[in-house]
This record gives C-alpha cells, sequence and structure tokens, in this order.
C-alpha cells in the first residue's frame, strides 16, 4: 500500500468536521497514557476534534506537575510505578510515588500484570510485593487498577512457552483470589478485564465480584475482538452497561501527531456509536495486510453512550473523592 501508513490506510482526512458524541456535559476517556508535557498540544487538539474534554491518565510522575499547572483542568492522574526501576529498588520506590501521586490528588493506582511484565520483573499478582502493594494503595484511599491478560493470540504466540509465562486460567485463578480477598473496595480492570474474546469469563466475573468495574480501553484489541462477536459484544455491554467505563487507551509519542492520536479516537467513535462495517485505518501487526480484522460497529444506545463516556466515571471517581473540573462545551 504504497504512500500509506500504518494509522491510515484508508487514507481519511482526520480533521473532517464530525459531530460531538450524544452526550450530555463533557465527555470522560477515563483510561489514557498522557506521557509528556510536550505531547500536550497535539493530543488536547485532536481530543477537541473528536469532542473529548477530560482524561484519567497513566502520566510519569515527572510529567504530571508539568501538565497539571496548564491542564491539570482537564486531567486526573493515576499512580503508576517507575516501571524500568530495578527490582531491588522497585518497591521502596513504588511507595514514595504513590505517595507523591497521593499529594497530586490520585485516587487510583496502577499495577500491571500481563504475562510479558511479570515475566519481566520476576514478580506475580500472588507474589508478597504485590500484595503489600495492593494493600498501600487501600491505605491511601485509592481504586486498585489492575491490567490481567493480553489477547488470546499472543497467548498462542509469544505467550505459548508456559514454563515461562504460565497459563491464563493459572493468571486469572490468582486474579480472582485477590478480588476475593479485596471484596467491599473498588477494583478497576483495563481491557474488558482483558479477555474480550470470552465475554461468558468476564461476566461470569462481574456476577461474582459487585466491586469489579471493567474498561473499553485499547483500540486495535477492541476493535478486533468486539467486532468479532459483534452481537454477543453489544448484548454485554448494553446489559452491564453500570459496571464498564469506556477509555481509549490512547498514547501519546514525541513522533505521534494528531493524524495518529486521531486514528485512535475515529476507531472508538466509529465502534461505539455507529453501525460502521468495514476495514480499519490501523494497521494491525498481529495479522498479514491481506488478513486484516473488520471493524464493525455496535451503534450502541444513546443512553448507553451516556454512560460509558461520562455518568459511570462521575460516579465512580465522586465515591473517591474526585471531581471532574468545569468545561464549556460548544453545542
Amino acid at each position: 500500500m504504497p504512500g500509506q501508513v500504518d494509522h491510515n490506510l484508508l487514507a481519511l482526512n482526520y480533521r473532517d468536521p464530525l459531530p460531538r458524541p450524544k452526550v450530555r456535559g463533557a465527555v470522560i476517556d477515563a483510561h489514557c497514557h498522557l506521557f509528556a508535557r510536550r505531547h500536550a498540544k497535539s493530543w488536547f487538539e485532536a481530543a477537541d476534534h473528536f469532542g473529548i474534554d477530560h482524561f484519567v491518565t497513566q502520566t510519569p510522575l515527572e510529567e504530571a506537575i508539568g501538565l497539571s499547572r496548564q491542564w491539570g483542568h482537564r486531567l486526573v492522574f493515576v499512580a503508576v510505578p517507575k516501571y524500568d526501576e530495578n527490582k531491588q529498588k522497585r518497591f521502596d520506590t513504588w511507595l514514595r510515588r504513590l505517595d507523591a501521586f497521593a499529594n497530586l490528588g490520585a485516587k487510583m493506582a496502577k499495577i500491571h500484570m500481563a504475562p510479558q511484565t511479570m515475566q519481566r520483573w520476576g514478580w506475580q499478582l500472588n507474589s508478597p510485593e504485590i500484595r503489600r502493594i495492593i494493600h498501600e494503595i487501600r491505605a491511601r484511599g485509592m481504586i486498585i487498577m489492575t491490567h490481567i491478560g493480553d489477547p488470546t493470540h499472543w497467548y498462542n504466540t509469544k505467550y505459548a512457552d508456559r514454563s515461562v509465562y504460565g497459563s491464563r486460567d493459572e493468571h486469572y485463578q490468582w486474579w480472582e483470589d485477590a478480588l476475593e480477598e479485596h471484596r467491599g473496595w473498588p477494583w478497576w480492570c483495563a481491557h474488558l478485564g482483558g479477555n474480550p474474546e470470552d465475554l461468558p469469563r468476564i461476566q461470569r466475573l462481574l456476577d461474582r465480584f459487585p466491586d469489579l468495574i471493567l474498561d473499553l480501553s485499547a483500540t486495535r484489541w477492541m476493535v478486533r475482538e468486539i467486532s468479532a462477536r459483534r452481537d454477543e459484544a453489544r448484548e454485554f455491554i448494553i446489559r452491564n452497561v453500570d459496571r464498564l467505563i469506556w477509555g481509549s487507551d490512547q498514547v501519546s509519542g514525541d513522533a505521534r501527531d494528531f493524524d495518529f492520536l486521531a486514528s485512535r479516537f475515529w476507531c472508538h467513535r466509529k465502534l461505539f456509536e455507529t453501525a460502521y462495517h468495514g476495514q480499519s485505518p490501523i494497521l494491525d501487526p498481529d495479522f498479514p495486510l491481506d488478513g486484516q480484522p473488520v471493524l464493525h460497529g455496535l451503534a450502541l444506545p444513546d443512553d448507553t453512550l451516556q454512560k460509558l463516556y461520562r455518568d459511570n466515571a462521575i460516579r465512580v471517581f465522586a465515591k473517591m473523592g474526585v471531581h471532574f473540573g468545569p468545561m464549556q462545551i460548544a453545542a
């Protein structure tokens, strides 16, 4: 496909005008990664174009203060560790960073427990160090947030060596044990519980653990797996709408300009708001060019979008004392 880039295979003009989402009030992207203040100009330009107002962002501590000075009215920060810290220093540094983020008003803390992270760190969800971190998160009055699992395609390819990475069933048993231990405390899990390929599994978890909250973040993953089971996913989302929150999983970067960022927002809005059926403009590197996934929009009802895009995030964070700042929303 000469002349095309991996975030615009369809040669779209991402600056074409489009209406705001059909939401009363400001739209909230509740899972994203605005990594640096220098990325903010392109980030907010793309966000404004697609009608997205507030962001719950997993920003490195070193950048959070600078971003909060100019953009604090649009940002809520999630406490995250320093991922490149060596294991000997990581635990103590993580505790100090929890305190620093708490001083910035953070009321949610992220623990990344994907298979490759567990293998690289040498810690699992049931490790004593991680179990203590979870208790420290609770002690600071924060929502526990985790990334559990990863695409099934990865379990069958890059994680195929179970002696190195373990199995999904093993990872999810550790998670269920932790959810049981922390009943009564809000637990947020990214990416539809890390297993959108198996919605019955996720339904069982929602039914068993009433404090569990799931987000709908990750662009290529959601496009691929929600579209592949479009009717089942639509019914699942509508049935569980009070337990789900939308997030893009947008990630900023020095080379990620307006078009790159816009491509992710474009796909999410098409997936959840419309009945679009066709190719995604974003290359999915897990599949060959002649076997790219189809994007099949859910055309969710307006009242469902209202909860996913705004009301549920407002409600969940208000319980922790966090309120999103005012926005002037154009008519």
